[in-house]
């Protein structure tokens, strides 16, 4: 019998329209009922844990993807760098809880092929540090945006695009207001756009080498779709 690799039809759910943190954890709700995913064979060396082919591989490289930028703004918020603001400290928070939304999205949609929490590493970040904290966390928003952009460019399935789509305006939201905040009037900076203007799209297998800096488990990636 052949293996399906992309997951079962979801009902899309509106998780991006609202930016509040109340409108995110109740839109969290109502993400339960996002269905489950085919299971698929793996194949993989003990030390690592296989993502996945297809679709499924795409999602739990996105899944991944936000258990990093929860964790990072988790212990931003817990060791603030120093001279932050209280509108700095509350954004933060803001961040970190639709960061969150996204992950617990992803993970129920992914049900039992969701990989199991990763181990993240975020030696390279000094959170005291403001410099070092937004230039990490420009990267790693900056990645999300070409992440989602990557993974809809090459998933098999289309019923879930829009809801993808959605998370990745509110990433690219994140992703200019760090740059603000570290100097004013750079929302919009020239270096994560394409030829046409466009935010670029990062090929999943270019993305994942980067997100290796920031997570100490080990990931088969073989099967992972890319361009």
């Amino acid at each position: 019998m052949k293996k399906n690799n992309t997951p079962a039809q979801v009902d899309e759910t509106e998780i991006a329209g609202n930016p509040s943190r109340r409108r995110f954890f109740q839109l969290a709700g109502g993400i339960a009922g996002a269905g489950m995913l085919v299971a698929s064979c793996r194949r993989t060396p003990p030390s690592t844990t296989y993502v996945g082919a297809g679709d499924i591989g795409l999602l739990n490289y996105l899944y991944i993807l936000k258990q990093v930028t929860v964790a990072m703004y988790t212990q931003a918020i817990a060791t603030p760098y120093y001279s932050i603001t209280l509108s700095e400290t509350e954004l933060q928070i803001d961040l970190r809880d639709q960061e969150l939304v996204h992950r617990e999205f992803l993970k129920k949609l992914l049900g039992r092929d969701a990989v199991k929490e990763i181990t993240t590493n975020l030696s390279l970040i000094t959170f005291a540090d403001k410099k070092s904290f937004l230039t990490h966390a420009s990267i790693l928003e900056d990645l999300s945006v070409g992440a989602m952009n990557g993974a809809i460019q090459v998933m098999s399935s289309t019923d879930y695009m829009l809801t993808l789509s959605k998370i990745c305006s509110v990433d690219a939201r994140h992703a200019g207001y760090i740059r603000e905040v570290w100097k004013h009037n750079t929302f919009a900076d020239g270096t994560i756009l394409d030829a046409n203007g466009l935010d670029k799209a990062i090929a999943p297998s270019l993305g994942f080498a980067t997100l290796e800096n920031y997570i100490e488990t080990k990931f088969d990636i073989s099967k992972l779709p890319t361009f």
